[in-house]
């Protein structure tokens, strides 16, 4: 049976639709979120943290559908860039690129479940961050009360939500690596391009036509 030229057109969109997705968070968490720290950071970043959790969520449901539709569809032959080390690169990239998005959304959904920012946006419960009452649970034995001094970023006055990073486990610990994997991803986003570009100017292979629509 001959291999097709191009991947399924349902494929091509999901592609497409999760890179613009993809974009919309890393834009919004580098250059809108970032830096963020403590209650009035948070409820000022209100609309943007629930579309930023919104586009997650929908981000790793595509990946889901995107995975059964590419197992159920015939797809091109490997391309080759017609060295043996960056045909492997390429692999590597690629999977590295399902993975670091993958961990880069499942910390972030962790962080909003364990720090309440989820149930607040999507599920009518009080937000543990915020003025009381629904404030952080407790600051020097304070239920509700606000940190004692401005949250400025540094550890030594980092509000102690529950589960926060004073605690084992805590979820300030857990953004921080969901940034630190954010970045990951956005350099693997770099390599992935640029070998696009590599192939359609200076192979000339077309590759791209491989991730558009078209005859099959």
């Amino acid at each position: 049976m001959e291999l097709p030229k191009r991947y399924h057109p349902a494929l091509v969109t999901l592609h497409w639709l999760i890179a613009l997705l993809i974009f919309v968070n890393l834009y919004l968490g580098i250059f809108t979120l970032r830096n963020r720290g403590g209650a009035r950071g948070f409820q000022a970043a209100g609309s943007n943290v629930a579309i930023h959790m919104a586009v997650g969520v929908t981000i790793l449901v595509l990946l889901l559908v995107r995975f059964i539709l590419r197992v159920r569809t015939s797809k091109p032959a490997p391309a080759t860039a017609g060295n043996k080390f960056l045909d492997l690169l390429a692999v590597i990239v690629h999977y590295g690129l399902y993975l670091a998005v993958l961990v880069v959304t499942v910390l972030g959904l962790v962080f909003s479940f364990q720090s309440g920012r989820f149930q607040s946006t999507f599920l009518g419960t009080q937000s543990q961050f915020g003025p009381p009452p629904g404030g952080f649970p407790a600051v020097n034995g304070t239920p509700g009360a606000q940190p004692a001094t401005p949250f400025n970023g540094s550890s030594a006055n980092r509000p102690d939500f529950a589960g926060g990073r004073r605690r084992p486990g805590g979820g300030f610990a857990i953004l921080a690596f969901h940034g630190l994997a954010a970045f990951t991803l956005l350099g693997l986003i770099v390599l992935h391009v640029l070998a696009a570009l590599y192939h359609q100017f200076m192979r000339r292979d077309n590759l791209i036509s491989r991730m558009w629509y078209g005859a099959r």
